[in-house]
């Protein structure tokens, strides 16, 4: 397999179990996850202050000034210092935060930056954190909070100088040729089959049994793997986001194997339209989504439609489908919109399908590009 079809990780192999790894070596816990997912909102309402503060310092030294360049440079770097910040704080310390990582290490290779520059960059991002930290936690009762919060900071921020230093100071080319060892390619298998062995007992647990269907826990999951795929290769992805109308009304007059029987009844439908790179998911209750990658807002609504009529062939009187249809190319803001956000505003959209439904029974769809519709 060519470089170019690998992730960076996987060129260096930093596989799951050494990630695993590298936390526990660096004693990073469950209670540091916690305190740091804990406070992310404290550091999101200081965003842009410790941000601007930041580069404010960085330009004042003339080397790094250089480095930076031009306004639309700037611009860039601030956006992605805005993103590792949160991202620090969001507990997801997984492939797609390592690859993330060890992207950083290669664009600041890339650009010149030195290890001496790149050591003291992050020593200013660590006291912009820990000065936003002292500023909360002031009181004599917060000491203890405040030096775990700092704690935690300093791990996260040292789990991610080591991934940036793999970039500054590996040969991609010494490790694509290493991959060819007899030894690692048998290592390489083996954990591909027990990976794999691994996948189909979580897939148990991640499906949920009445439908079929992968459960709420899943599709957040797949979501945030679909998503940074699409952001990498800058393909659409659609997320319908479709909520049952009728379960009650069936529940109370024909039972919960009534209501049970309808529930079955979409998951099969779902599984009968959906394609083999698209993920059906129920996503609680009454409530489905189809996440849909390389699929446009046109394309993931004559797929919704596919699924209406397939559950149209099942006949289930004083039933029917209100759906949300959210797209990232319809994103209007710079940034790529991540899972809270596509969640919500596919949410948001399927409720106005309900209201119309609540005027005259019936299917519709919901987009940002053509309103209500009746299906």
């Amino acid at each position: 397999m060519l470089g170019l079809e690998k992730t960076l990780s996987e060129q260096l192999k930093i596989t799951p179990q050494e990630i695993a790894k590298r936390k526990e070596m660096l004693e990073i816990t469950a209670e540091d996850v916690d305190i740091l997912t804990s406070n992310k909102v404290l550091f999101e309402k200081y965003l842009d202050g410790m941000v601007k503060n930041f580069y404010d310092k960085q330009i004042a030294v003339p080397e790094v000034a250089r480095l930076i360049g031009d306004a639309e440079s700037m611009h860039r770097l601030q956006e992605a210092m805005r993103r590792y910040i949160m991202e620090i704080f969001d507990g997801q310390y997984d492939d797609i935060y390592v690859n993330r990582r060890l992207r950083i290490g290669k664009v600041h290779h890339r650009m010149g930056v030195t290890a001496t520059q790149y050591i003291s960059a992050m020593q200013m991002l660590r006291t912009a954190l820990n000065q936003t930290v002292n500023m909360t936690f002031y009181k004599p009762e917060d000491v203890l909070r405040a030096n775990m919060l700092k704690t935690a900071i300093s791990k996260i921020l040292m789990f991610d100088m080591q991934l940036v230093f793999e970039t500054f100071i590996s040969s991609m080319a010494e490790e694509v040729n290493a991959a060819k060892d007899e030894v690692s390619r048998y290592a390489q298998n083996l954990e591909q089959e027990v990976s794999k062995r691994t996948q189909q007992l979580e897939d148990i647990s991640r499906k949920d049994s009445l439908t079929g269907l992968y459960n709420q826990r899943a599709f957040y999951d797949h979501l945030r793997r679909e998503l940074a795929s699409s952001e990498r290769f800058k393909e659409p992805l659609s997320l319908c986001y479709m909520d049952l109308n009728g379960l009650k009304k069936i529940n109370d007059t024909q039972g919960h194997q009534g209501g049970d029987h309808l529930l079955a009844a979409v998951g099969k439908s779902m599984l009968e339209v959906i394609r083999e790179s698209d993920i059906a998911c129920r996503y609680g209750g009454d409530e489905f989504c189809m996440i849909l990658p390389k699929t446009t807002l046109d394309e993931a609504t004559t797929a919704a439609n596919r699924l209406i009529k397939a559950f149209n062939k099942v006949k289930m009187p004083n039933s029917s489908i209100s759906i949300g249809i959210s797209c990232t190319d319809s994103n209007q803001t710079d940034t790529f919109i991540d899972s809270d956000r596509l969640v919500k505003k596919a949410d948001k959209l399927m409720y106005q399908s309900k209201a119309a439904s609540k005027k005259k029974p019936g299917h519709y769809i919901t987009t940002d590009n053509k309103g209500t519709v009746a299906a």
